[in-house]
């Protein structure tokens, strides 16, 4: 049976629909209590102020790996938080409240991407390498500039693949999620999400070798 894909809506799913596959998350959730301080009109604007701390720089970098560019992301930063405000109401605690902030970031970036009606912006991997490493002291200058190269072709490799392949990528690698939290963001089974990451790995290999290939025969022929 063919799963579907995440949802067009920007907006969290339907709290009353029950997942479609097993429910991944048997561990306790960390944010639950300000989320139910959040639900509550008295408390409500405290408890989302630590709440867009708790999630602001998750939100913003997942948004920046799918969408390609900070104006961009800031956009989809911005509209997630307005959206939570909103619906914080409607989350029932079937999944971890960090999953439900990670798909709606899904969703409101895809969107993001559609409004724009193109691709993400291969040409600005500079963005990309937001809240990546420096150099240390110990690291010379040619080590550095050669890593931030590299980062910057891993990058632009990265938003050449397809959105769904993009964004399991993002989410396994990127924001270090387990594969039953990737699942339950998508919406999908453990088998899909283990499929897409299989796929985007021979789809990475293949535009980094296209990338370093032109690099290694100048070199060979100097």
């Amino acid at each position: 049976m063919t799963q579907k894909p995440p949802s067009d809506s920007s907006g969290p799913p339907d709290p009353a629909t029950p997942p479609g596959h097993d429910h991944p998350f048997a561990r306790p959730d960390p944010d639950l209590d300000i989320v139910r301080l959040a639900q509550a009109a008295a408390t409500r604007r405290m408890a989302m102020g630590i709440l867009y701390e708790r999630f602001r720089g998750r939100v913003y970098n997942t948004s920046l790996r799918i969408v390609g560019d900070r104006e961009d992301a800031a956009d989809v930063l911005q509209e997630v938080f307005i959206l939570l405000f909103r619906k914080i109401h409607r989350f029932k605690a079937r999944a971890q409240f960090a999953s439900w902030v990670y798909r709606i970031s899904v969703n409101v970036s895809l969107d993001q991407l559609r409004r724009r009606k193109r691709a993400p912006r291969v040409g600005a991997p500079a963005a990309l390498l937001d809240g990546l490493p420096e150099r240390t002291p110990l690291t010379t200058p040619e080590r550095h500039a050669s890593q931030r190269d590299l980062e910057g072709h891993v990058q632009e490799a990265l938003l050449a693949l397809s959105d769904r392949l993009r964004i399991v990528i993002v989410l396994r690698y990127l924001e270090s999620l387990a594969y039953a939290d990737i699942a339950e963001i998508l919406d999908c089974s453990l088998g899909t999400v283990k499929s897409r990451l299989n796929r985007a790995h021979t789809a990475m290999r293949r535009e980094l070798t296209a990338r370093y290939e032109p690099d290694s025969s100048k070199g060979m022929g100097a």
